[in-house]
C-alpha cells in the first residue's frame, strides 16, 4: 500500500488550514474596513457575499438557460409525487444529481440513477434541495474570477479529476482504493456510497469511479489549468458574469466535453460560489504550503479591496448580530438536513 502522510498540509482539516486567514479576516480585515463582516459587500446581492446562507436555487435562476443543466427546486413541503411530476414537466430524466439548496464541499451531493434511490434520498433528508440533470461531459473545471476595477480577471482555472481506480483482475475494489494515496487518506468519504460493493474484483483495465463527487474530500485530484486562460475566455466570462449580475468575486464550477469546448463557451455551469469559493488550484501537487498561503491571502486581499470599494459606493454591510444569525441558521439548516423528512412515511 501507498501511505500518504496524514500530517501533510493537503490533508489538514479546512478549519486548521484556514485558521491564519480567519484571524486575518476578523482582525486586520476588520481594522482596514471597520466592518466585521466586510466581505458581505464583495457580492452584496447574495447572502454574506456567498459566505453562508446563499441559496443555490437563487443563483441558478440568474444563469442563462444555455449555460445551466435542467434543474428543479424541491421544497420541504413537496411530496415525492410532486417531485416526480416536476421532473417530468422540466424534462429531467435519470440519472440526476441531488444537492442541498444550502451547503458546500460536496455535502449530501449524490448521483441518483432511479426513482427508488430518489425516494430514499427524499425521505432521508429534511431540507430544500435541487435536482439537476446529470451532465456526463468528462472535463470538470473551476474558474475563479473577480471584477475588481471594473474588468473581469481570471485568477485561476483548475481541473477536477474524479477519484477512480483501474482494475487488475485480482484486487478487490477496497484494496485498489487503499493503494492510492488519495484513496487511503479519503477512504471514509469515498466508501460512503452504499451502491458500491467494495468486495468486487474489477476486471483488468476496468476503470471504476466509486463516487460521482469531484471534491477533494472525496478523493478528487486537482490540477491547475491556467494554460486555458486567454483573452477569448476572459471575454466569455465577462459577458456571462454581466448577464448573471450577482458576482464580483466568484468561482464557476462547470463541465464541458473538452478544452476546445470550454474555450468556445460550450459548457454547463453546475454552480457558482461567492467568497467561500476556495482557490482549489492550491491543491495541485506543485504548490508548497507557503505558496498555497500566498494564493489564499492574495484572493482575500482582492475580496477586501472589492468590499471597500462597494462600501464606499454605498453598499451597506449587515450588522454583526444579523450576520451571526445568518451563520447560525446556515449551520442549523445543515444539521436538520441529515434528519429524516417530516410528515412522510419512509418507503
Amino acid at each position: 500500500m501507498m501511505f500518504q502522510n496524514p500530517f501533510a498540509w493537503r490533508n489538514w482539516p479546512v478549519p486548521l488550514l484556514y485558521f491564519p486567514l480567519t484571524i486575518y479576516i476578523f482582525s486586520i480585515g476588520f481594522f482596514r474596513t471597520r466592518r466585521l463582516f466586510y466581505f458581505s459587500a464583495a457580492n452584496p446581492k447574495i447572502s454574506l457575499g456567498g459566505f453562508a446562507g446563499d441559496s443555490k436555487s437563487h443563483i441558478l435562476e440568474h444563469i442563462p438557460a444555455a449555460y445551466k443543466p435542467k434543474s428543479i427546486f424541491v421544497s420541504q413541503i413537496n411530496s415525492l409525487e410532486e417531485v416526480i411530476i416536476q421532473m417530468q414537466n422540466a424534462g429531467v430524466c435519470f440519472p440526476i444529481i441531488a444537492k442541498p439548496d444550502l451547503g458546500e464541499s460536496g455535502f449530501l451531493v449524490k448521483k441518483i440513477t432511479n426513482e427508488t434511490e430518489l425516494s430514499k434520498y427524499f425521505h432521508q433528508h429534511q431540507m430544500d434541495f435541487i435536482i439537476q440533470e446529470f451532465i456526463a461531459a468528462p472535463l470538470e473545471l473551476s474558474v475563479l474570477i473577480h471584477t475588481y476595477q471594473g474588468k473581469l480577471n481570471i485568477l485561476s482555472i483548475t481541473e477536477r479529476e474524479h477519484f477512480h481506480v483501474i482494475g487488475d483482475g485480482n484486487s478487490t475494489l477496497r484494496s485498489l482504493i487503499l493503494k492510492k494515496s488519495q484513496g487511503y487518506s479519503k477512504f471514509k468519504n469515498i466508501s460512503k456510497n452504499p451502491e458500491i460493493d467494495l468486495n468486487i474484483v474489477p476486471a483488468i483495465h476496468e476503470k471504476v469511479f466509486p463516487n460521482s463527487i469531484g471534491n477533494w474530500d472525496y478523493g478528487a485530484t486537482y490540477r491547475e489549468r491556467n494554460n486555458l486562460i486567454s483573452e477569448k475566455v476572459i471575454r466569455i466570462f465577462q459577458d456571462l458574469n454581466a448577464q448573471i449580475n450577482l458576482f464580483e468575486f466568484g468561482r464557476y464550477d462547470l463541465k464541458c466535453r473538452d478544452s476546445s469546448s470550454f474555450e468556445t463557451g460550450s459548457f454547463k455551469i453546475l454552480e457558482i460560489n461567492g467568497v467561500k469559493g476556495e482557490p482549489i488550484h492550491i491543491y495541485d501537487s506543485k504548490y508548497t504550503l507557503l505558496q498555497a498561503y500566498f494564493e489564499i491571502f492574495k484572493q482575500w486581499e482582492i475580496i477586501l479591496q472589492i468590499s471597500k470599494s462597494n462600501i464606499k459606493n454605498g453598499w451597506e454591510v449587515p450588522r454583526p448580530m444579523k450576520c451571526f444569525q445568518i451563520l447560525k441558521r446556515h449551520v442549523q439548516t445543515k444539521k436538520e438536513s441529515i434528519k429524516p423528512r417530516k410528515n412522510h412515511e419512509q418507503n
